[in-house]
């Protein structure tokens, strides 16, 4: 379809380089039995329009479709379109008024929406399947889609016949926007007197290929238009009449495009934007540098290495120390702990940790000390008075217990002052700015995709991802406030992971002269607080020589000490398993599953 322009010279002027031989006639339409292809076409698309003297057009559309066989349609889909985008940026608006629709010659049900630019219309009931050839027609008045030529517009191309003043008409007569064949495609356009040039086009947007024109047709004097459109496209249709017909004079309906005057201001605007954007985030990095020292509270101290652990305590303790809960690190460590202390042993169950196999625990019975209570309480929960348990699947009674036990050390860290519970008032305010900042980027990306408001919408953005990074790294940067308990704790912690994060043979065997201990011992009894610091893996390259065998003393069944570097991975996956009830991974479940589902012209479809 050639291009959306505002005059017929410029358009008759094209005509002169296209083919000026003789038109081929029409391409036949294929014969209207049922069922004439599988898949579903436009046999015949046949447009009457009718300009009135007041410039008023009236349309009635005859639209023959085969919904095929291959699948089953109840109806077609009309979009009519109510305004263009003209060449200089403007908005061209139309009115359209739908008059009657009807399905074989008879009423049929219908619903009609309305958006900015198109009237949809959904022709048929949704609840009744059609088959073979159903004629439908669609009629419609349409108002300001006239033009008046102004004498700027003439050249020494301008069509013999027309002049200043004359009314031309530039209209899509037969979209291109439809998913399925056309086969034919015919347009009959009458005035209120005969039509002093006209033209035709048929094709896909920008095409100048002409199409049939017949002059002069019947009573009425009426243009006739007709294309194959079988190979896609739409016919376009351009002609003028003398202005001596007509009671009043057309007055097209156009106004600057809000969109591009809203794109200007928001480029004007965007230096400000990005000043601002650069504010929030700098801003809060700034600040939050400046009151680091004061945001901690009291200050950790000299933390020189320790060869115990922080205050005697377990290693669910200490992470309900540091974190003010315990998780599945937490309660992993705890069953190493309970294992190098007697009172369980852990073992790869068959297929091993990695394949899948869960892990198997059993009880001993000569455990070398006195169990807390929520140690009693978590073991009770995992073996239910039998001698042994595995984990690897949901468990409800171990996820109750868990949760339960994660209260009460967390509530016990509060109580002891070992965790501060208001130790994240600090970095409060930077994750309101950041909360703050994240609404603000996701309002402006609603507004420039959904609402075409450049300018608000790119400054909210802007802003809003300054504010949210801002407020992020204002968070990261700022420490958790200490109190002078919680500060003491910290600092043994940090003290004993210097400790474990020592690499040094010679640091490592210095520690077993000191608490004479063989490394199997020293390696057995410190791993659950690795594993619970997240050093895991420092610790066990500290002990390159060991055996697997030698654990076996400390209840740790393993293949290799190879596998002992993801080990404790498997076992906090396998743990989460036990506490966490599994959803479906069915489709069915639910009902659903999941998929990797000039004027005129417009379009439609089918339902």
């Amino acid at each position: 379809m050639v291009s959306r322009r505002f005059s017929f010279v410029a358009i008759w002027a094209a005509s002169l380089f296209a083919l000026s031989a003789g038109f081929a006639s029409a391409a036949s339409a294929p014969t209207a039995d049922p069922s004439i292809n599988p898949w579903e076409s436009i046999i015949t698309y046949d447009v009457v329009a009718q300009v009135q003297p007041n410039t008023d057009m009236l349309i009635t559309e005859t639209i023959v479709y085969d919904p095929g066989t291959d699948e089953i349609h109840r109806g077609i889909l009309r979009d009519i379109p109510l305004q263009d985008a003209l060449s200089n940026g403007d908005i061209r608006t139309y009115g359209v008024e739908i008059e009657s629709i009807s399905r074989d010659g008879a009423d049929v049900m219908y619903e009609q929406s309305k958006s900015e630019s198109f009237i949809n219309l959904r022709i048929g009931d949704p609840n009744i399947p059609i088959e073979g050839l159903h004629t439908f027609v669609i009629s419609y008045r349409v108002t300001d889609a006239l033009d008046v030529i102004e004498a700027s517009d003439l050249t020494a191309d301008s069509p013999p016949g027309i002049s200043a003043g004359d009314i031309e008409l530039y209209w899509d007569f037969i979209g291109s926007q439809w998913p399925f064949p056309i086969y034919r495609g015919s347009a009959a356009i009458t005035g209120p007197t005969p039509a002093l040039v006209s033209n035709c086009y048929a094709g896909p947007q920008g095409s100048t290929s002409q199409c049939v024109v017949q002059e002069n047709v019947g009573p009425q004097a009426a243009v006739v238009m007709v294309a194959d459109l079988s190979a896609g496209g739409g016919l376009t249709g351009v002609l003028g009449w003398s202005p001596t017909g007509f009671t009043e004079m057309p007055t097209p309906n156009i106004v600057a495009d809000p969109r591009v005057a809203e794109m200007d201001r928001a480029a004007s605007l965007l230096p400000l934007f990005l000043l601002l954007g650069a504010a929030g985030l700098v801003a809060p990095i700034v600040i939050a540098v400046m009151r680091r020292r004061t945001s901690a509270g009291v200050i950790l101290g000299a933390t020189p290495v320790r060869y115990q652990p922080p205050q005697g305590l377990r290693p669910a303790q200490v992470q309900a120390g540091i974190d003010g809960t315990v998780d599945t690190r937490g309660y992993s460590a705890t069953l190493l702990d309970l294992a190098a202390r007697g009172h369980i042993t852990v073992k790869e169950q068959a297929g091993g940790l990695f394949k899948g196999g869960g892990m198997e625990l059993s009880w001993t019975g000569t455990g070398k000390d006195e169990l807390a209570d929520w140690e009693t309480a978590l073991l009770a929960a995992i073996f239910k008075g039998a001698p042994t348990a595995t984990i690897g699947e949901y468990d409800e009674i171990l996820a109750a217990a868990t949760s339960s036990l994660s209260s009460t050390l967390a509530a016990d860290a509060s109580t002891s002052g070992r965790y501060n519970p208001l130790g994240d008032v600090p970095d409060r305010p930077y994750k309101l700015l950041a909360l703050l900042g994240g609404l603000m980027l996701a309002a402006g990306l609603v507004a420039l995709v959904f609402a075409g408001a450049f300018a608000s919408g790119s400054g909210l953005a802007i802003i809003g991802l300054g504010l949210l990074l801002g407020g992020i790294a204002g968070a990261i940067i700022t420490p958790r406030q200490q109190t002078k308990v919680s500060a003491a704790f910290l600092g043994e912690v940090e003290g004993f992971k210097r400790l474990l994060n020592s690499d040094s043979a010679d640091a490592r065997r210095d520690f077993a002269q000191k608490i004479n201990l063989p490394p199997a011992a020293i390696f057995a009894t410190f791993l659950p607080y690795a594993v619970v610091l997240g050093l895991e893996d420092t610790w066990m390259k500290n002990f390159p020589d060991l055996r697997p065998e030698e654990l076996q003393n400390y209840g740790i069944y393993v293949a290799s000490m190879y596998a002992m570097h993801g080990w404790s991975s498997s076992m906090q996956s396998n743990f989460s398993s036990g506490m966490t009830e599994r959803s479906s991974d069915s489709g069915f479940s639910g009902g659903g599953g999941f998929s990797g589902g000039g004027g005129g012209g417009g379009g439609g479809g089918s339902f």
